[in-house]
């Protein structure tokens, strides 16, 4: 199957806004289960791992983000988009489908290049004022240091 990743850039600004608060909120449950599953010492506890992991699968289980008092949906036409994803990634990382977890990087980076650097950014920021007690700040730095470094853009002048 073919994939047109150019829809990203194409969806509303909020849209785009709720797809890198996602993406931080997935990146950094990534970067601190690698840490976890490699024994790192600066890592999260086993606790602090599974709350960041069962915090970020909800997100993209329900298509929703629990953020305070409200909730973030996604515009179905976006939820297909990251649905679209979500199956990439199931079947190129976690079944092993070499052609999958191609595509699944490239529809990544097409849509991190979509929500730009000052959007990650700002997103890190909600997540730092409402998602610390699922993962803790530092968690949300290394998951934008990974996006910054995965998308290729230089490196922000703020703690990341």
């Amino acid at each position: 199957m073919t994939y047109d990743w150019s829809r990203f850039h194409s969806l509303p600004s909020e849209d785009l806004d709720n797809i890198a608060l996602l993406r931080v909120i997935e990146c950094s449950n990534g970067v601190v289960q690698h840490m976890f599953r490699e024994g790192r010492e600066d890592g999260l506890s086993l606790e602090g791992t599974r709350k960041a992991m069962k915090f970020s699968m909800g997100c993209m289980k329900t298509m929703s983000i629990p953020l305070g008092d409200k909730v973030i949906e996604f515009s179905p036409d976006t939820a297909v988009l990251l649905q679209e994803m979500r199956q990439l990634y199931i079947s190129g990382v976690k079944n092993g489908n070499d052609e999958d977890f191609t595509e699944f990087l490239a529809g990544s980076k097409a849509n991190l290049l979509a929500c730009g650097p000052d959007r990650i950014l700002r997103a890190k920021d909600v997540a730092a004022e409402h998602l610390t007690e699922h993962i803790p700040l530092e968690g949300l730095d290394w998951g934008v240091r990974y996006i910054f470094n995965f998308a290729e853009w230089e490196k922000p002048n703020v703690n990341v």
